[in-house]
């Protein structure tokens, strides 16, 4: 998968291109609200899906397309299902026997996902029929070329599919929740609104869509992203990993076939690594004194970390930067009259906040 997403260049102009449009639709739909309440987070789904699509089958699908509205369907489906079955991670061998039974939520997890294999093993054969291995459209046409080259059994149509089906999950999925969280956060805290809308105001034309390449002079915005992903770890318990032998690590013994989880909010969190008030939203705890520069730390890992971190991080990073400062840019984002911002998380896929209505005013 990491061979095949860099092998496309999607950091490049064509994939930012493509996000743009699909931010300029998402913009459009969100002026017609006319400052009414409304909520950010299903519109959100299906933007960020759309974005995936692309790069996985070469095409964005606009928004009336039937295929789109399918896929859009069972993604919001299989997150209601995850925050359902999420204890099950503690369990792995319940869900084994309740997908073998086809019973419960996790019987309709796996329906929802049969239904989006499905449409992906079209995807494929379509692709088999028009593939030129000189011009790699997308990830599915470059995994195909994998497939030629290789006599491998691990590399197949199945395994396509499945890793297919979970870059449509994972990778909205985790995305539109980040957003989610930002427009929240603004909504909560007008103060930093107001000094990222400043930056904006200074660094890009009005009229001109922040692109890529704005990043680097937009240092509090880039601060307030990585300050939300500290501060609500959108994938607060990482995947499960499993040890193939006996290893010992730091004078700690696990065992061979051990379930390994570990706690990322934990780290995010921890007092030791980020002051006495972890538990607070402040963007400046990742900026240098002057404010100018982005100050890391080996404590942040939103993406996971080592080889087996999350492998589509540059695109993630890319669409989130380009959708909120867009916002940012264009909107003012607040609560309605008498509401206050609950930030409670439920989780599903990842960490999400409460469903809760924004106010979206076009800025003047």
């Amino acid at each position: 998968m990491l061979h095949a997403l860099k092998g496309l260049n999607f950091g490049k102009s064509r994939m930012e291109n493509l996000i743009k449009e699909e931010i300029t639709d998402l913009m459009e739909y969100f002026e017609k609200t006319a400052g009414k309440p409304t909520e950010v987070g299903s519109n959100l789904t299906s933007s960020a899906s759309s974005n995936i699509a692309a790069l996985l089958f070469g095409k964005r699908l606009k928004y009336d397309d039937p295929k789109r509205v399918m896929l859009n369907s069972c993604l919001q489906e299989a997150n209601k299902l995850y925050s359902q079955t999420s204890w099950l991670l503690f369990y792995p061998w319940v869900v084994k026997v309740m997908k073998f039974l086809h019973v419960g939520d996790v019987g309709g997890l796996f329906r929802v996902y049969d239904s989006m294999k499905e449409y992906v093993s079209i995807q494929i054969k379509e692709h088999e029929e028009t593939l030129n291995e000189t011009n790699i459209r997308d990830f599915i046409d470059g995994y195909l070329v994998e497939i030629h080259k290789r006599n491998d059994s691990a590399f197949c149509k199945p395994v396509l599919e499945d890793t297919a089906v979970g870059l449509l999950s994972a990778g909205s999925e985790t995305v539109r929740l980040t957003l989610d969280w930002l427009m929240l956060t603004m909504a909560a805290y007008p103060d930093v609104q107001e000094k990222i809308q400043f930056e904006i105001d200074k660094v890009i034309p009005r009229g001109t869509l922040p692109a890529w390449r704005d990043r680097k002079k937009l240092p509090y915005i880039e601060a307030t992203i990585m300050e939300l992903m500290r501060w609500r770890t959108i994938i607060p318990l990482n995947i499960l990993r499993y040890t193939l032998e006996d290893v010992e690590f730091h004078g700690y013994f696990i065992p061979k076939h051990a379930f390994v989880l570990s706690n990322l909010w934990a780290i995010h969190h921890n007092p030791q690594y980020w002051g006495e008030d972890a538990e607070k939203f402040r963007p400046e705890r990742f900026l240098t004194e002057d404010g100018l520069r982005i100050k890391k730390s080996e404590y942040f890992i939103p993406f996971s970390i080592g080889q087996r971190s999350c492998p589509a991080v540059p695109l993630a990073r890319m669409e989130i930067f380009l959708y909120f400062t867009s916002f940012l840019q264009k909107f003012n984002i607040s609560l309605p009259e008498g509401e206050t911002p609950d930030f409670d998380g439920e989780l599903g896929i990842g960490l999400a906040p409460k469903p809760q209505k924004l106010i979206l005013r076009k800025r003047n």
